[in-house]
């Protein structure tokens, strides 16, 4: 089976049997993906914008939410909640999972979700590539920024934080992540 048919197979059989979760591939083993929460949703939808504004006017890449993903060498297919890839990265958009790493991936931590299993995520998809991981949790209003080999970096309410590796010039005030 190609893997358009894996992935469009995969996702035809949980939107018929689980309409509310999504379904990923992580070392090779099926993954169900619960929904976000409202909180978590608007904070996804929060960084998307903010992403977005610095990044498309610069015309640097593509920030996508969970409903777009990637596929990797491995076989695995996955979907940050948000991503960053560049140009450089991937030149065209396709309409399908995307063959390609992106640099910058997050996740944020839903009230149905194990803090434990999400950071897993996280350390999968760098040692797949991503240069910069980020896990956001709006329950305790915190962003961790983790990249290989590195101390992680915690930020709260008040701090701004920055990615100059992938992102030069881009500022984040955490605050402006949560929900009005």
């Amino acid at each position: 089976m190609n893997e358009a048919t894996l992935e469009d197979t995969l996702r035809e059989f949980f939107s018929q049997q689980h309409s509310d979760y999504d379904v990923e591939v992580r070392n090779g083993e099926i993954v169900v993906v619960s929904p976000h929460d409202l909180i978590s949703s608007s904070v996804v939808v929060n960084l998307v914008s903010l992403l977005s504004a610095w990044v498309r006017p610069r015309r640097l890449g593509h920030v996508f939410e969970s409903n777009g993903g990637f596929r990797y060498d491995d076989g695995d297919m996955m979907a940050p909640d948000v991503s960053y890839i560049s140009r450089e990265r991937l030149p065209h958009v396709p309409r399908s999972f995307a063959n390609a790493v992106p640099e910058l991936v997050v996740e944020i931590q839903s009230s149905t979700q194990r803090a434990s299993a999400t950071r897993a995520k996280l350390r999968l998809l760098l040692e797949k590539g991503s240069t910069v991981a980020m896990y956001v949790d709006p329950g305790k209003h915190c962003v961790e920024i983790y990249r290989l080999e590195c101390n992680v970096e915690s930020y709260n309410n008040g701090d701004t934080f920055e990615l100059p590796d992938i992102l030069p010039g881009l500022r984040i005030d955490v605050i402006a992540l949560w929900p009005d």
